[in-house]
């Protein structure tokens, strides 16, 4: 039996299927994203708890939504105000609290970006990103839009065909030319423009802040090269933030951490915008937004009144003065200790920028082990069911508990380790 102030983890618990494991396979595809067999009862702040009382440190926000803490209590008061006032559903009517989220997000936000889409989902925004792109590409005698190789931007047609590789819409029949995949600076390759052709054809370039299975960042020099030809060449700069916004890399937005010159033309936001409920937000100029009137943006449920007060909420938490000094110290410690798991000989490289972190392994099944181990041990990281564990715990999380946590996380390399190499 485990139990601290941060992780309790009984005699009894095992990680195996369980009554509701046998309901999703009745009940939804096979198709649907898995994930380890732990029961979601509760979660609260920086931990997650199951019935039986198992109580696990939180290393995922979910899957980095939960940037204010799950069940924050300030966005939780917010939530039940808006349903009080017996308004939570409007449609494409106005509100109050709709305009009210919308010039506070535009208000901390970089003065360039002057107008926003809502809409539920990350997926949903990104694609709408792509679209006003083709739009303005169209009006501009521009053609192709530059993603790469690995990304993914989300699970509609739209946001598909900037996923992956060339082939990854194939299920679909339908081949999208205009988008041309270069390969991920990896191994600190530099930005080679001559790939390209020619560059007045080039309507944008469409990045993940970074790269989301390990937390890969772009070399500082390469996104300077980049950006840079951008610039030149008139093509616009589009950033997908729905994992990197909201100070989950140490600046409000991901692409801050890379230089004070970027301004991109669009960002996409979403999961940590409200650290609750279902929304997202496209930032762009007026020309972007405001492109054409055909250009159809928004939905049933866009700006919807409930979500709108929670990320209200939400952001007026996270840009208060005092939780961003104790935010700064927590990043410094996180990204410390989170390096120094790069001692052991089954991790090849560590990928940190503020309270996200990719460990990658040689291999999958180690990282699978090192996953499962830390589960049993009271830390709940992300399983990416590949060669590499994220980590990106809420930020409200106690410098104590990013202790306690990367001990674990350290203790259980150590132990997979022992037993390979006794092998």
């Amino acid at each position: 039996m485990i139990r601290t102030e941060n992780r309790i983890i009984l005699d009894s618990f095992t990680l195996k299927d369980n009554h509701l494991t046998a309901k999703k396979q009745k009940y939804e595809s096979i198709a649907i994203s898995n994930q380890l067999p732990v029961i979601w009862h509760r979660a609260k702040d920086f931990n997650v708890y199951d019935p039986a009382g198992n109580k696990w440190i939180d290393m995922t926000s979910g899957i980095f939504v939960a940037n204010a803490g799950h069940s924050n209590s300030q966005v939780n008061d917010a939530i039940k105000a808006q349903l009080d006032r017996d308004m939570s559903f409007a449609f494409f009517y106005n509100t109050e609290i709709r305009y009210q989220f919308i010039e506070k997000l535009l208000e901390i936000s970089p003065n360039h970006f002057e107008k926003a889409v809502l809409l539920s989902s990350g997926s949903e925004i990104t694609d709408i990103a792509a679209k006003l792109i083709k739009f303005w590409a169209k009006k501009n005698n521009r053609k192709y839009i530059v993603v790469f190789e690995g990304s993914y931007h989300g699970r509609t047609l739209g946001a598909d065909f900037l996923c992956g590789t060339t082939n990854s819409t194939n299920w679909s029949g339908i081949k999208d030319d205009n988008i041309i995949f270069i390969k991920f600076p990896y191994n600190n390759e530099k930005f080679d423009p001559s790939i390209l052709g020619d560059p007045n054809n080039i309507a944008a370039f469409f990045l993940e802040t970074y790269q989301g299975w390990g937390a890969c960042m772009y070399p500082d020099h390469y996104m300077r090269d980049l950006y840079t030809f951008a610039r030149q060449s008139g093509a616009l700069v589009c950033f997908d933030e729905v994992q990197a916004g909201f100070y989950r890399m140490g600046e409000l937005y991901g692409y801050m951490t890379y230089g004070d010159y970027i301004k991109p033309d669009l960002i996409c936001l979403g999961k940590g915008i409200s650290s609750s409920l279902p929304m997202a937000a496209l930032l762009a100029t007026k020309e972007i937004i405001d492109v054409d009137f055909e250009a159809k943006v928004g939905g049933t449920h866009s700006g919807n009144a409930l979500c709108c007060a929670a990320a209200l909420a939400n952001i007026n938490f996270l840009t208060n003065d005092s939780f961003q000094e104790e935010l700064k110290e927590k990043v410094e410690l996180f990204e410390e200790l989170s390096q120094s798991l790069t001692k052991f000989r089954s991790v090849t490289k560590v990928n940190c920028k503020g309270m996200v972190a990719g460990i990658i392994f040689r291999d999958e099944p180690t990282a699978t082990k090192v996953i499962k181990e830390c589960v049993h041990s009271g830390v709940l990281p992300v399983y990416t069911f590949r060669n590499s564990i994220k980590l990106g715990p809420p930020l409200t999380i106690t410098k104590a508990a990013i202790k306690e946590a990367l001990g674990v996380i350290s203790e259980c390399i150590q132990g997979v380790e022992n037993e390979h190499f006794q092998k």
